[in-house]
């Protein structure tokens, strides 16, 4: 793998080189200032490394060449809570009731009066109160219960807003910080359709040759693909026989390995150190007071750091493979059902139609795979949406349409518990799972650099470096402990975000009746079928029917225009889980300080309560 040169520290090196002798008298610009001066990079770059040369940007001095870049102590990073979109204040409106009239509107006359015939206003649970409600959210709630908490301590939480959160936690909560920091950094990277594993013909490319079985996944796929439509033998086989190949060359998940493991050769035993915007350096009048061993020592830490940064891009690309095989394998009659609208058309035209297909098309799998291996998360969306439009025509029903959103998301949500369980096995969650007079390592805080000479912890993808030491019972308690409250915190996490939070199912109901459908003109088709299957033979004899109203259909071009303005949650799934993880950690670290200061309190109460009682006794 081809190392490119890194133009900001890692996390650590900070901690590392920057003392206060070192930095006395040194000032840095500020960031948004040298953001003004330089134009951005065209394409987007890898995280912690240098963007590419172009003409209409600067590129950074080579490692060689620049003068040593000083920065602050202080973690300045593009990360924030999840904002508040527009759409947000809409939902819980009804997509098909008429709008609340205005006063003006009124006044004009535009709005009929309830003496003249037609329509009158009513009061139900969506027009109460001007027609919408506002998004309640108890997470929203409790982390300006907590800012304010801060704001009360003399804390100015006012400049960088929730991020005040993260100075507020302890040094090992930090730890869990910046875990969900390096998460959404790596998630977001992929998301954007970056680490891509193979190339547009979908042959694996050399950028995965970590990962020999996704070159033969799509070696399979396309001597399956000889056939254009796979039966449910076939398509399970193959699935299963899929993801036996990803399986092999991954990381696998030990429960019984010993807490307090610490394995330097797995690019996750790093993800505290992926930090996505360096601090500004200084300018190149000012005098450089580190030595040539620190300067050695900041390119090597970026160089590990950009190394491991890849590796698990490219690692949890993998693990996205493997799992839309699960989801593929696990949705054959989701994929294979045909849905009611449909019937009910084929009856129309005297046609006759199973409830359930027998064969889906294996071009449509083959581009599911395609988009999981290069594309972003729109592609991801646009591959599962062609493989439910079995006929092709580029329109699906509502019910469709929902299978879709949902068949998409369950990849990522799968891969991403997968990583988060396997950087917490690799990687203690606590320096107390080093073990007793153990030193901290750089890449959990500390000033160790011990792990920099191993040739493993150089190479992430070299052979295990694995050691563990022999920790007391209840540091093993305190470890196993911590470990099991982030994954019961992630997959709560996992669980509640888009269905809750985000509200996924009332914001694909508004998206489908707001898409201009060009299908049966945006209207609902009322037709007549023969109810035979419903009042039997006899039916035929009296001509029984059955009044049935067909949706339109919707494409998938009607549903991005809609989606991208009111659901851009489905352009960053990976970063949307990943924040929304943070905002958890913030939740639960605050309850626990709020508990501490309540025991502080109740425990002073009660010594003061006993010693007036003491000196009354006394009396």
């Amino acid at each position: 793998m081809n190392s490119i040169a890194p133009c900001y520290l890692s996390r650590r090196a900070h901690r590392h080189l920057l003392r206060p002798s070192c930095c006395a008298g040194i000032s840095s610009p500020r960031a948004s200032d040298a953001a003004a001066a330089s134009p951005k990079c065209p394409e987007r770059r890898h995280p912690i490394s240098s963007c590419p040369p172009h003409d209409d940007c600067h590129a950074s001095p080579s490692a060689t060449s620049r003068p040593l870049q000083h920065h602050s102590l202080s973690t300045n990073r593009r990360y924030h809570a999840s904002r508040r979109l527009p759409s947000d204040s809409l939902l819980g409106h009804s997509p098909m009731a008429r709008s609340v009239p205005t006063t003006s509107q009124q006044a004009r006359g535009g709005v009929p009066s309830n003496n003249n015939k037609g329509s009158v206003w009513g009061t139900d649970s969506n027009t109460a109160g001007g027609g919408v409600w506002a998004q309640q959210s108890s997470k929203r709630e409790k982390l300006s219960e907590l800012l304010t908490d801060l704001n009360a301590e003399g804390v100015d939480t006012a400049t960088k807003g929730m991020e005040t959160l993260d100075e507020a936690a302890s040094s090992e909560e930090k730890l869990d910080l910046e875990l969900a920091d390096g998460l959404k950094i790596m998630a977001s990277y992929v998301d954007d359709g970056n680490a891509a594993i193979l190339d547009l013909g979908g042959t694996s490319t050399s950028q995965a040759s970590a990962t020999e079985g996704t070159g033969q996944l799509f070696q399979l796929l396309k001597s399956s693909c000889t056939v254009d439509e796979w039966d449910r033998q076939n398509y399970e086989t193959t699935m299963k026989e899929a993801i036996c190949l990803l399986s092999a060359d991954l990381p696998s998940s030990d429960a019984k390995r010993p807490a307090g493991s610490l394995d330097t050769s797995n690019s996750l035993c790093y993800i505290r150190e992926f930090v996505e915007e360096g601090t500004d350096a200084i300018k190149d009048d000012e005098p450089s007071k580190s030595t040539i061993a620190d300067r050695r020592t900041m390119e090597q830490l970026n160089d590990v750091v950009s190394d491991a940064f890849t590796s698990s891009a490219v690692l949890y690309r993998t693990l996205l493979l493997r799992e839309a095989a699960q989801t593929l394998l696990d949705n054959w009659d989701t994929l294979t059902t045909v849905t009611s609208g449909d019937i009910d058309r084929a009856a129309i035209e005297q046609i006759g139609m199973p409830p359930q297909r027998s064969t889906v098309k294996s071009n449509a799998i083959q581009k599911v795979f395609e988009a999981y291996g290069a594309g972003s998360s729109q592609d991801w969306v646009q591959a599962w949406w062609g493989l439910i439009d079995d006929d092709g025509d580029g329109l699906i029903d509502e019910t469709e349409m929902n299978s879709c959103i949902e068949l998409a998301l369950a990849p990522v949500h799968r891969a991403l518990e997968e990583v988060v369980a396997l950087s917490l096995e690799v990687c203690p969650a606590r320096t107390i799972g080093l073990g007793k007079g153990a030193k901290t390592p750089w890449f959990m805080g500390g000033d160790d650099m011990s792990s920099l000479d191993s040739s493993a912890s150089n190479n992430p993808s070299a052979a295990s470096n694995l050691s563990s030491n022999k920790l007391s019972w209840r540091s093993r308690r305190a470890e196993l402990k911590t470990r099991a409250l982030l994954l019961k915190t992630f997959r709560a996490t996992l669980a509640r975000h888009f269905r809750d939070q985000v509200e996924t199912p009332h914001r694909l109901r508004c998206l489908y009746a707001w898409a201009e459908k060009g299908h049966q003109n945006n209207k609902i088709d009322s037709i007549h079928v023969d109810a035979s299957e419903d009042w039997g033979a006899a039916s035929s004899i009296v001509g029984k029917k059955r009044y049935v109203e067909l949706e339109p259909k919707i494409s998938y071009m009607e549903f991005r225009k809609e989606q991208g303005r009111h659901f851009p949650h489905l352009d960053k799934m990976g970063e949307e889980i990943a924040m929304s993880f943070k905002e958890d950690l913030w939740v639960l670290q605050g309850k626990q300080r709020q508990n501490k200061e309540l025991k502080r309190q109740c425990f002073y109460f009660l010594l003061g309560v006993s010693i007036v009682d003491l000196g009354i006794g006394m009396v």
